[in-house]
């Protein structure tokens, strides 16, 4: 059974500049190739092989733990931890696993303090709280079990004058009290004048019950919990990615209504033609019957012109019933035309894999990983930049424990059973879920075939094990 303390603060938001971090983690590196680690972290941070001649790994000691529990500290925004755990207990579980599901932040102080086995995060370990564990003889390594990330998308075949935004365009266009109305205010190449001919700028997601919108709203917009007072006050929130979806590529019915619009004008046309015919005929009939009275034709004949009379009536009378109908029908597929058109520029926030199933409809927008107009960093979301976190709107589920400790039996069970059920669990809670090859790299590292790529930051001095250091802040940051 998972026992679970409480804490009612929520999840915590990690400061900017480990937000930045993430962000920007593997700029440089080819975004279609798999990633070289598992795990992720900031910018001043490399990954290493473990070596025992005076860097931190040779100085690290194991935590201080009781065997058959293992503690888990954290609940990253729509984490994959409990569904890991439930799996790893119905499988037959040896040990206990307690889950603290504190904030990241307060999570990696107690790691770093020895007080947590497990760290559960969507964010890397930051610098400080990376040299708070070193100076505590602890070296985290971080195991990825899935991937997600926030889709900014557009209707497909839709010019709206960029296919690039910077991060903190993306921010800028989603907050409360943004000025962004217009595509022409944002994107690589654009002059941002307002020129008139770009679309209005509109936005959709999901509400505030959605993983996304928590996680973009935590991460992008920097709200620990975030609300719909979070977003600009003319977002539209959508309880399904479907209604998402409808904001900004419009519904299968305008589009089914849309397609027929030719060809309703022309039944309408082809109606007012056939009145103006048939109008004519009852006239002609009415003149030929008066003319067979004057000229006192034969009863037979005189009943036959009352009978042409009477059937041009009669069509005339269908006609005129048919034009209030084909009119409408006319009018119904213009208004769908209209809404088509009002939804180009809207720019919807998705779920990676909602945006998979429907990419035919959607064009996503490319992010750049820098804010430098001089020299953008465009990366296009997929199955590879979301994995190895080069999209900048992507964030990696890790999890993060001692080296020392990551071959304890109890831990070393978990994670095992972690990784083996993680990719099916990921593709039922609808995440990204990990490469065949990450999976098997990370099994490597836990059944001793290979050693794992440490993170080492090398900027600054580090502290010998078990001397004194606080973080830059009390959160870590």
């Amino acid at each position: 059974m998972i026992r679970l303390r409480e804490n009612r603060k929520g999840i915590g938001l990690a400061g900017a500049s480990a937000l930045l971090l993430l962000l920007v983690a593997g700029c440089g590196v080819n975004p279609d190739e798999a990633p070289e680690s598992a795990g992720s972290t900031g910018t001043a941070a490399r990954f290493v092989p473990p070596q025992e001649d005076g860097t931190p790994v040779s100085r690290s000691r194991p935590t201080q733990r009781a065997a058959g529990t293992v503690r888990i500290s954290g609940k990253a925004q729509g984490s994959l931890t409990s569904d890991l755990v439930n799996a790893y207990e119905r499988g037959g579980a040896t040990s206990v696993v307690s889950v603290n599901p504190s904030n990241e932040n307060r999570a990696f102080e107690e790691f770093c303090a020895g007080q947590a086995d497990i760290v559960d995060s969507a964010r890397p370990i930051s610098e400080a709280e990376y040299r708070k564990c070193i100076a505590n003889g602890i070296q985290p390594v971080q195991f990825q079990v899935a991937s997600d990330a926030a889709i900014l998308a557009i209707k497909n075949e839709t010019d709206v004058g960029t296919d690039c935004l910077s991060f903190e365009e993306v921010r800028n266009i989603f907050r409360a009290g943004s000025t962004i109305n217009s595509w022409s205010q944002v994107g690589y190449g654009h002059d941002l004048g307002g020129d008139g001919n770009e679309p209005r700028m509109k936005v959709a997601g999901p509400d505030e019950d959605s993983n996304v919108f928590g996680f973009f709203g935590q991460y992008v917009l920097g709200d620990q919990e975030p609300t719909m007072l979070t977003v600009r006050s003319d977002y539209q929130a959508f309880p399904t990615d479907a209604g998402v979806r409808r904001a900004v590529v419009g519904s299968n019915r305008d589009f089914r209504a849309a397609a027929n619009f030719d060809r309703s004008r022309q039944v309408y046309q082809d109606i007012l033609d056939s009145l103006a015919e048939n109008r004519r005929a009852v006239r002609d009939a009415r003149a030929e019957v008066a003319k067979g009275i004057a000229d006192e034709r034969p009863p037979a004949d005189r009943a036959r012109d009352r009978r042409k009379l009477e059937q041009a009536k009669k069509n005339l009378r269908k006609l005129e019933r048919s034009l209030p109908a084909a009119k409408r029908y006319v009018a119904s597929n213009r208004a769908a035309l209209r809404r088509l058109a009002e939804v180009r520029g809207t720019l919807g926030l998705f779920r990676f894999s909602y945006y998979e199933a429907f990419e035919e409809q959607l064009r996503p927008v490319e992010v750049s990983a820098s804010n430098d107009f001089a020299k953008p960093e465009c990366i296009f979301p997929s199955q590879a930049t979301v994995t190895n976190a080069t999209y900048p709107l992507a964030r990696q589920l890790l999890l993060t424990v001692n080296y020392r400790n990551m071959r304890d039996p109890d831990i070393n069970e978990f994670l095992v059973s972690s990784l083996n059920r993680s990719q099916n669990l990921a593709e039922s809670a609808s995440l990204v879920p990990l490469p065949d090859e990450t999976r098997d790299t990370e099994l490597a590292w836990l059944n001793g075939t290979s050693e794992p790529d440490i993170i080492f930051y090398q900027s600054g001095s580090v502290p010998e094990a078990g001397t004194e250091q606080q973080a830059d802040s009390p959160t870590g940051e």
